[in-house]
């Protein structure tokens, strides 16, 4: 089966998670392509304006996940833009995620996996589940640790 990983990062926790998953992927032989979304200008905020370098072709994969920071309680907007300009999402199975600072999901978790949802709809995709990985307070790699067999647990029902 063959899983696509799109994603952005800015400080680096969404990408530790995201080579996370795909090791834990890839040891169970699955075959697992990365996709770091990349801007014309560096990104480090929700209101500016930029372009994506390249757009993602998912048409290739069986499954999607897409990910990326939540800022200012929403998510960061380089992922937004980076599930509308994809190409092959419609009909695709599609994980959603999130990394945020705060520690709980009502804190812009929840709400930045709405909006990721709602854009993967409108896609033509279905998403097949949403995982919330908060930082303070909570003990990140177990959590990290949950959602991947979660994600795997997911995968092997397919």
């Amino acid at each position: 089966m063959h899983i696509g990983i799109v994603y952005f990062s800015h400080t680096g926790f969404t990408e530790e998670f995201v080579n996370r998953i795909a090791n834990g992927l890839i040891k169970e032989r699955y075959h697992v392509e990365i996709i770091r979304l990349k801007t014309n200008i560096e990104v480090t905020g929700p209101f500016q304006s930029f372009k994506i370098l390249e757009e993602p072709d998912c048409s290739k994969f069986d499954y999607v996940l897409f990910g990326g920071p939540v800022w200012a309680f929403s998510i960061c907007p380089v992922v937004i833009e980076g599930i509308k300009i994809s190409k092959g999402l419609s009909g695709k199975g599609v994980i959603l995620f999130v990394t945020m600072g705060f520690p709980f999901k009502f804190m812009g978790g929840t709400r930045a996996i709405n909006q990721m949802s709602e854009q993967v709809r409108k896609m033509g995709a279905n998403v097949v589940s949403q995982i919330i990985i908060p930082r303070l307070f909570h003990d990140s790699n177990a959590l990290m640790d949950k959602a991947i067999n979660e994600i795997k647990g997911l995968l092997k029902v397919t």
